[in-house]
């Protein structure tokens, strides 16, 4: 519902400049007809376009209004206040003075034909006069002002907070309307003279081109000039905002001892208990079903290989780049690590280039599913290859011999179709960036896998979803539980049976069952046949879909040895929201917040880097333009997001898990709900809470890493903490 407001929003904006346009344009051309009949011909269809315009103005305010309501105060302020407030002052000036003005020319010009049979005819002088009267003409041109005026603010809303902004429109307005009352006493004054004309038709025409050209001349301008300050700068400090920092009501910057993020390292002196190399190359490779990517690959795998460790174990990870031209580097997703070791290019590194290598090491600090990946370009990075699978296990956990524990990682490869393969940036999201035509696959196998598998043997499937959009998948064959969320296990998981799991982009979902005597089917929803060259819009369609055409692409089926193979069913969909059993979380039931975010998710019309385009925005600014979120350690955190865009966003915080706490307004009533990538769809609303107990400066961002790339990035700034490390051209450093 909220982005179907939101729609409206644009389109009512857009339409009321129109019809305001032209009831402005009617009102000032009325003085200037040269016989009482065609002043009261005017006279009418001004009305006409008047209360049409009126009648725009009350949609436009109701559907601001209406998302106001849908999406909160926090959702719509900025279209009530920008969009609505100034037309709504000016609609009141119109109906008080402009109307009953209209009605008086309508009637003083009601029987011009009496002068045929003798009666006085209405005076030419005094019809102009009365129809160029300030109070018919200037409020009308006044809602003009204010009707483009809202229709900018909704196509390019401006940033909290609002009250500069808002008395910098009124004042425009206000400034508008006494310049216009000048200009429309001088004309009055014109028209009013008896031996006045009306200008001639090639004058006409002159002064028409002449505003035409200023206006063309302001707008190519203005576009230029927009166009050249959204250009990334060479260089940007890893811990610089251009605006100040967001406090969240609490204290201010400047309370806690420096420190670098170069100091936030992890155990550089102990012996590893695990070690792993992996070697980031560009080459062009084959998936397990014959098709050709042109791929970046750790390890020569498709996806990377798989890591397993224990929690508290002392990890040490050696990242090798042999060729990929504009560096790589290693994020553990999900992990809880020290800063130094969150490998994001441009804030806690810089990106390792061909020939050189850079070591992470960590200890992770519980049991779970995570992944990989690089940071440093990563909308393209991740769609070629670079990323795996990351597995904890408990530490001391003993191991059933004949259990099947398996990762399967979901994933959207660009092959080759014929067309010279993926190393382009397309259009639609889903494709992360890659260009070809789009092949899902469970791993690199875009065929159904098959694997024998005893009855009754406990299974466990590890679901990673590495791909930008959510993606729906089905379990069919089995009962089965959802017993992990991104990492986190889930108190009192109770049995689904053909639960649809919708899993965010970089969400991880641990299924457990056993295996029946009959087959089951895990099967992921995609689109086969979507290319990158046949959308325009980057977006998410329902269910995960790349597009239209919907279709089965990844299977992986589980042989128990007997029966037919089941048909995948949709059912419920699965809620982590009301899922599991209740228990104590370590914030208490009425937790006390140290700090309080509203972070607004939306789209904009405008440029970015230079480029024209429709923007993914936090609070209406993108990247580097929004505040960082500051924190000081053991704050208590608070974050609501309102998600009013078209599409999906599925917000990764680093260095920290979210506990979801609300859902548009309902409870959290299920098990605690850990989460570091939370999918928040369009007209959702969320409160998360996490505890401020890692220091450094840490991404915050969409994971759709398309939107990412094109500015939907902050940062959570611990105070203190400073990064000597910068991104931009300049520096090679490009996290997204």
């Amino acid at each position: 519902m909220v982005e179907n407001l939101f729609e409206q929003n644009i389109l009512w904006s857009v339409l009321a400049a129109v019809f305001w346009g032209f009831a402005a344009r009617g009102a000032r051309k009325l003085a200037t007809r040269p016989t009482a009949v065609s002043v009261r011909r005017r006279a009418r269809l001004g009305l006409v376009l008047l209360c049409t315009a009126l009648v725009v103005l009350v949609v436009r305010v109701a559907a601001a209004l209406a998302l106001a309501g849908a999406a909160g105060w926090l959702g719509g302020a900025d279209y009530v206040l920008f969009g609505a407030l100034p037309l709504v002052l000016a609609g009141a000036a119109v109906v008080a003075l402009s109307v009953p003005a209209y009605w008086r020319v309508v009637r003083a010009t009601r029987h011009p034909e009496a002068a045929a049979e003798g009666a006085q005819p209405p005076d030419p002088s005094m019809l102009r006069q009365l129809a160029s009267r300030m109070g018919l003409v200037v409020p009308v041109q006044v809602g003009c002002v204010a009707a483009f005026l809202g229709a900018a603010c909704t196509l390019h809303p401006p940033t909290p907070p609002f009250t500069l902004t808002l008395v910098v429109e009124l004042t425009l307005l206000f400034a508008a309307a006494g310049g216009l009352v000048l200009l429309q006493q001088q004309r009055r004054t014109a028209v009013g003279a008896p031996d006045w004309r009306p200008p001639s038709r090639a004058k006409r025409m002159l002064r028409a081109t002449a505003v035409v050209t200023t206006l063309t001349v302001l707008a190519v301008s203005g576009c230029s000039l927009a166009a050249e300050q959204s250009r990334l700068p060479g260089r940007i400090g890893g811990s610089a905002h251009q605006h100040s920092f967001d406090t969240g009501g609490g204290p201010s910057a400047g309370q806690a001892p420096l420190r670098t993020v170069d100091d936030l390292t992890g155990d550089r002196a102990g012996k590893p208990d695990r070690r792993f190399t992996l070697t980031a190359t560009d080459r062009t490779m084959r998936l397990a079903s014959g098709e050709k990517v042109a791929a970046l690959a750790f390890n020569g795998q498709l996806p990377g290989p798989e890591l397993r460790v224990r929690s508290g174990q002392l990890v040490e990870v050696t990242l090798v780049n042999r060729n990929v031209r504009d560096g790589v580097t290693l994020h553990w997703h999900g992990v809880d690590v020290p800063n130094a070791e969150d490998g994001v290019a441009g804030v806690t590194q810089d990106a390792v280039l061909p020939g050189r290598r850079h070591v992470y090491r960590f200890r992770p600090d519980r049991a779970g599913t995570f992944w990989y990946h690089s940071h440093q370009q990563s909308s393209s990075a991740v769609a070629r290859g670079l990323f795996g699978a990351l597995v904890v296990e408990e530490p001391e956990a003993a191991k059933d011999p004949e259990a099947v524990d398996r990762t399967v990682v979901a994933h959207a490869w660009a092959v080759d179709s014929g067309g010279g393969g993926g190393h382009g940036g397309g259009a639609l999201s889903g494709v992360n960036g890659a260009g070809g035509t789009l092949r899902t696959a469970f791993g690199d196998d875009t065929r159904m896998r098959k694997e024998e598998v005893p009855p009754g043997t406990p299974v466990r499937l590890r679901l990673v979803n590495a791909d930008n959009c959510p993606r729906t998948y089905l379990l069919a064959g089995a009962a089965f539980k959802v017993a992990a969320i991104d990492g986190n296990e889930v108190s009192g998981p109770t049995e689904l049976h053909n639960a649809r799991l919708r899993l965010a982009g970089g969400g991880r979902y641990d299924l457990t069952f056993r295996q029946p005597a009959g087959p089951v089917r895990l099967t992921v929803v995609g689109d086969a046949n979507a290319s990158s060259a046949s959308h325009s819009f980057e977006g998410c369609g329902e269910d995960g879909a790349y597009g239209k055409g919907r279709v089965e692409t990844a299977s992986l089926l589980l042989d128990g040895g007997g029966g037919s193979e089941p048909a995948p069913a949709a059912g419920p969909l699965f809620d982590p929201l009301r899922y599991g059993t209740p228990a104590d979380t370590p914030f208490g039931s009425s937790p006390h917040f140290d700090r309080d975010f509203h972070l607004v998710l939306g789209n904009s019309f405008g440029f970015f880097d230079g480029r024209p385009m429709v923007l993914w925005t936090i609070n209406n600014a993108v990247y580097p333009d929004i505040p960082a979120l500051l924190v000081k350690e053991g704050d208590l955190v608070r974050t609501t997001f309102v998600n009013r865009s078209l599409d999906d966003h599925p917000m990764h915080l680093h260095g920290h898990r979210m506990l979801v706490l609300s859902r548009n307004g309902e409870k959290a009533t299920g098990s605690p709900w850990w989460t570091d990538t939370l999918n928040v769809a369009p007209g959702e609303r969320y409160e998360v809470a996490f505890r401020a107990d890692n220091p450094g400066l840490w991404m915050d961002h969409c994971h759709n890493l398309d939107h990412a790339r094109d500015g939907m990035v902050l940062h959570l700034a611990y105070d203190g903490v400073s990064s000597p490390y910068e991104t931009g051209r300049s520096t090679g450093n490009r996290p997204e």
